[in-house]
């Protein structure tokens, strides 16, 4: 299906990293954290955290209003058959600890050598210190960054090459560009819908995406919208 879409046959540029994204002055809106279940359309939810039983995960997905109102305009640009799926939106502080410490836990096994700051070094390419600093925010603490993938009319997902939270090599947003294989134009019908809605797409990650967090202000070097937030209130 994806294939018929002329996204699908565009390579996804080299994409810049994020290094400075805590350097981002915030400059900060007032608006709600949104469930996606509520967005309508073609996005459905399958909070992976929640499932996975990590301390803190919530049983829906939530976004910043805004966010979730670009990521419907998405769904909507979509083939025929296509939807998005939906894995993790905003992110509480407990749940980025539990998911940080079990990073660590991982690297330590591989490389006994390193020490506590080397770990944390080596755990901040795929997963963010759970440290709610008021001008350096997680992403998804802000509401602002998206986890998603493409789905058929059944909600079952397309092969985009890895599976979700894959933090390796394969799973870099441009990865597969130079392999002519189905996932490959999957992933580039996905970047190509967020990016003309105006998200930014995570370099090593080609699930997550930002709009209007310090990931999305380093990327289009504007200032960022949103701070952290506490969570949702309904």
């Amino acid at each position: 299906m994806s294939a018929s879409d002329p996204r699908s046959s565009r390579p996804i540029p080299r994409l810049a990293r994020t290094a400075g994204w805590q350097d981002v002055p915030i400059d900060p809106i007032d608006e709600p954290l949104v469930p996606v279940a509520h967005i309508g359309g073609r996005i459905i939810e399958d909070p992976q955290y929640f499932a996975w039983g990590l301390p803190g995960a919530l049983p829906g997905c939530w976004l910043r209003q805004g966010v979730a109102e670009r990521l419907s305009r998405v769904a909507q640009s979509l083939p025929d058959g296509l939807m998005l799926l939906v894995w993790d939106g905003w992110r509480s502080i407990e749940t980025q600890s539990a998911l940080f410490e079990a990073y660590i836990g991982d690297l330590a096994g591989q490389y006994p050598t390193f020490t506590r700051a080397q770990l944390e070094d080596a755990a901040r390419t795929y997963v963010t210190p759970p440290r709610p600093l008021h001008h350096a925010p997680p992403p998804h603490f802000t509401g602002a960054a998206v986890d998603l993938t493409l789905a058929d009319a059944d909600g079952v997902p397309l092969d985009l090459g890895t599976s979700f939270d894959a933090f390796v090599p394969e799973a870099g947003a441009a990865a597969l560009e130079d392999i002519d294989m189905p996932a490959r134009a999957n992933r580039r019908l996905l970047f190509w819908a967020m990016h003309d809605e105006g998200f930014t797409a995570y370099v090593e990650e080609w699930w997550h995406f930002d709009h209007g967090d310090q990931f999305w202000g380093v990327m289009s070097g504007q200032s960022a919208r949103y701070a952290g937030i506490t969570g949702p209130t309904a």
